[in-house]
């Protein structure tokens, strides 16, 4: 099939919505190429425009998804150490569902970018940045409450940082079945156990 000389910008937006709508209700197996261009109102020479490959149209889609994630969670950090003096008090005092839905999605779609990631140079590229940013603006959080004194200055704060999302990355463990999560309520117990910790 032709490919167009000059195909609607929009066309690649629907074209990554179409295919992570597929990958959410049927998985990666049911994505094809007919369907999503179907399902974008498009034709495959359009998506092959814009795509390599099957696998290059679904490693973006959930790069970019991932990475729109990882930038509300960038720009959440950014606030707390924007708007507080003692950080950690903060997250202390956060609390949420695990098993809630969209943490559980949000741990799986992490999980499969990261994979995939690993084994797809082009797709590294394409999140190191916001993995990157992300890092920074842990550790710098770290190193204001360091400077606060809620964080003992003996630990290496990036290296915290990057325990801290080594953490929510290790959850995905106990998504595989109910009776691998743990209790909420002994789960944050412990974390904050964990935040009392770093002071000493």
């Amino acid at each position: 099939m032709n490919q167009p000389a000059n195909p609607d910008p929009s066309t690649r937006e629907r074209l990554i919505q179409a295919t992570l709508a597929i990958l959410d209700e049927h998985g990666a197996e049911k994505v094809k190429v007919t369907e999503v261009a179907s399902h974008a109102d498009t034709t495959t020479g359009s998506l092959y425009w814009f795509f390599k490959n099957r696998q290059h149209l679904i490693n973006t889609a959930l790069a970019e998804r991932y990475v729109a994630h990882m930038r509300s969670v960038v720009d959440g950090i950014a606030a707390v150490a924007e708007s507080v003096d003692q950080p950690i008090s903060v997250l202390a005092s956060t609390t949420f569902d695990l098993t809630e839905p969209a943490r559980v999605a949000a741990r799986r779609q992490q999980i499969r970018v990261l994979a995939d990631a690993l084994d797809d140079p082009d797709l590294a590229r394409e999140i190191a940045p916001v993995q990157k940013d992300f890092l920074q603006a842990a550790t710098l959080l770290i190193e204001k409450a360091q400077a606060a004194g809620q964080v003992s200055k003996e630990f290496d704060a990036y290296s915290l940082a990057l325990f801290s999302q080594s953490v929510t990355i290790g959850l995905a463990v106990a998504d595989l079945s109910p009776d691998l999560m743990p209790d909420t309520t002994k789960w944050w117990q412990l974390t904050k156990r964990f935040l009392e910790g770093l002071q000493t």
